[in-house]
C-alpha cells in the first residue's frame, strides 16, 4: 500500500454555470477538508434518542498569490459578488488510460463540489511571498468520480508516482525529454 503525497492532489475551479473549462488556481502550497456534523440527543421514557443534522463540508485553500491568474481573479470576486463555484480535488496519482492505442484518454479520480467562497484573504507581506487563504464551503454533498484535465496541465503539475512494476511506464516529467526507444529487430 503507498501512501497519498499532498502534491499530487490539486485543486481545479470554475464559476458554476460557465461553459467553460475549469481552472487550477496556479501556486497552490495547501488544503484541507474538514466534514462535521452534530449530533443532539433527547432524553425520553424509553431512553435517548438521537437526531442528526446536516452535514457542513469546508475546504481550507493556501496559494502563493501569482501576478496573474484569472482564477484567483473570480474566486475572489466570487465572494464579492456571492456568486456560486465549482471544485474539484483531483488526484494525480490515481489515473486511468481508456481508449485504444493512439487515442487514448487519460482519467483521473476527483472529488466534486458545488458551493460558495466564504473567506477570502490576500496577505501582502514586506518580506515574502504574497499569499492567499481561503475557504470554500459545500453545498449539498460532494460527488466522487474522473476527470480529464485540460492539455498542458499534466506538464506544469510534474510528475506523478509510478510503479516498479513494468506496465506503469514513467510518461510525464522527465520522461517528456526523452526520446522513444527504437524497437528490437
Amino acid at each position: 500500500m503507498k501512501k497519498a503525497k499532498g502534491v499530487h492532489k490539486v485543486l481545479y475551479f470554475r464559476k458554476l454555470g460557465e461553459a467553460d473549462k475549469a481552472a487550477k488556481l496556479v501556486f497552490q502550497t495547501e488544503h484541507s477538508k474538514s466534514y462535521s456534523r452534530d449530533r443532539e440527543k433527547t432524553e425520553t421514557k424509553d431512553g435517548p434518542v438521537s437526531s442528526t443534522a446536516s452535514l457542513e463540508d469546508e475546504v481550507s485553500i493556501s496559494a502563493i498569490q501569482s501576478v496573474e491568474d484569472p482564477t484567483f481573479t473570480m474566486l475572489e470576486d466570487s465572494i464579492v459578488e456571492d456568486y456560486p463555484v465549482e471544485m474539484w480535488e483531483v488526484d494525480l496519482a490515481k489515473k486511468t488510460v481508456e481508449g485504444e492505442s493512439g487515442s487514448e484518454v487519460t482519467k483521473f479520480e476527483a472529488e466534486y463540489r458545488q458551493g460558495y467562497i466564504t473567506e477570502w484573504e490576500p496577505t501582502s507581506p514586506s518580506e515574502d511571498d504574497a499569499e492567499i487563504e481561503g475557504t470554500f464551503i459545500t453545498e449539498g454533498i460532494r460527488q466522487k468520480g474522473q476527470v480529464t484535465l485540460p492539455d498542458g496541465d499534466i506538464k506544469t503539475l510534474s510528475y506523478v508516482f509510478h510503479d516498479i512494476l513494468e506496465d506503469d511506464p514513467a510518461d510525464d516529467g522527465l520522461a517528456d525529454n526523452i526520446e522513444p526507444a527504437e524497437p528490437e529487430v
